[in-house]
């Protein structure tokens, strides 16, 4: 069974943010792969805690950043996946992140702060 979506560890690097089965399996709809391809995806590290949003309540995950990279169209299905298996190429600058849910913007900024730390 898969942790709650909403859990995260504390850790030196950042805040640890375990990928739950919901998220693998929004991650695999998104980018039109079975959820599977994340099996082995335990979550990654982000410069804060989840946000929670103030229009539906889902807390921020993995699944909100690729929602949104496929909405403003910045980056390939491929890309993404790969990313999300080996990470990414650089730090992220901080931006803003909408809800997968509800589109609503979540409140603050969410960054990785090294490719070396992004998942665990």
């Amino acid at each position: 069974m898969s942790p709650h979506p909403t859990e995260e560890i504390m850790a030196d690097g950042g805040v640890r943010w375990i990928l739950s089965d919901e998220e693998r399996e929004h991650l695999g709809q998104l980018l039109s792969v079975e959820a599977s391809t994340f099996a082995n995806l335990k979550g990654n590290v982000m410069n804060r805690s989840r946000i929670t949003c103030k229009k539906c309540g889902k807390k921020s995950g993995l699944d909100d950043m690729v929602h949104g990279a496929i909405a403003l169209g910045i980056h390939s299905n491929g890309y993404m996946i790969d990313t999300l298996l080996h990470g990414p190429d650089q730090p992220s600058p901080a931006h803003a992140i909408d809800c997968s849910k509800c589109e609503e913007t979540f409140e603050g900024a969410l960054a990785w702060w090294s490719p070396s730390n992004w998942t665990f």
